[in-house]
């Protein structure tokens, strides 16, 4: 290849000292820049940001929305997992870390507010929202203080199950045209399907990181890149993430009736599908008129 360079064979020490986290992804420490640890799975949490900004630009604007609107809460719960992720991997701290950990419930649990608040009563609204604040706190404390994973991962999971059964049951409620539920639910699917991809290239970044770095140093740098797999974890669940939270907030906010330009202020891969509906609703008040 014309284009290529070695991976550097000593390791290097970089301007945060040693990792003290207690995990230590595949991609192999300072080889950019002194300043970041894992350059790429450090970049590619700009995918979470990217995502959130896109969010909290469409909503600002709205009438029911606002940066501090209930609409805004789970962009900025994305672009924390974006913020407080790429500071873990460019110190590789025990403390930065657990910001990493625990920023997965900012996202998760802001949209899950959002589903279970949607048209609830005042007195429903605080029960649902000192049940999560009760069950997510606690954990965290304990997930810093006993340094135990294990509970932080099944909160985290029911969590991400109940984000799923909540909005198949509000697309069911909210959509009447079945052409149309059809399509929202190929896109949820889409959006839990390219998590799930993600979570299977972590896997084998994290158990096969012998064979994968050697392919990397193989194929030299920056070609080996395009292998840092938990950069592609990243990148893979920005988007899942987006698309699960861009569709809560068109089904919280649908008008009924409603068709023209029903993706506008969203982005792929969301736009390209309301796109679509909108043709059927469109289609749909053709028969009825």
């Amino acid at each position: 290849m014309q284009l290529r360079w070695p991976y550097p064979e000593t390791p290097r020490v970089g301007a945060w000292g040693p990792a003290t986290s207690n995990h230590n992804f595949c991609e192999e420490d300072y080889n950019i820049t002194p300043y970041i640890a894992e350059f790429i799975n450090t970049l590619t949490n700009a995918t979470y940001i990217i995502y959130g900004l896109h969010g909290l630009r469409r909503v600002r604007p709205k009438p029911d929305g606002g940066l501090l609107s209930t609409l805004a809460f789970p962009y900025w719960g994305l672009i924390g997992v974006g913020l407080l992720s790429g500071y873990y991997h460019a110190t590789l701290k025990y403390h930065s870390q657990m910001g990493d950990d625990l920023s997965m419930f900012l996202a998760v649990g802001a949209i899950l507010h959002q589903l279970l608040c949607f048209q609830a009563s005042a007195s429903q609204r605080l029960k649902y929202t000192l049940l999560i604040i009760g069950t997510v706190v606690p954990i965290s404390v304990y997930h810093v203080w006993a340094d135990e994973i294990f509970m932080h991962e099944i909160t985290f999971a029911t969590m991400i199950f109940l984000v799923s059964r909540e909005t198949r049951k509000l697309i069911k409620k909210q959509v009447k045209s079945e052409e149309s539920r059809r399509k929202l639910k190929r896109m949820a699917t889409f959006g839990i399907s390219s998590g799930l991809f993600g979570y299977f290239l972590w896997n084998i970044d994290f158990h096969l990181c012998g064979y994968v770095t050697a392919l990397k140093r193989y194929v030299g740098l920056p070609w080996g890149f395009l292998f840092e797999l938990h950069g592609w974890w990243h990148i893979l669940t920005g988007i899942g993430a987006y698309v699960g939270m861009a569709l809560v907030e068109y089904l919280v906010t649908i008008e009924e009736g409603r068709t023209g330009r029903l993706e506008e202020g969203f982005v792929w891969p969301v736009k390209a599908v309301l796109r679509d509906l909108d043709s059927v609703e469109r289609s749909d008040v053709r028969k009825v008129q």
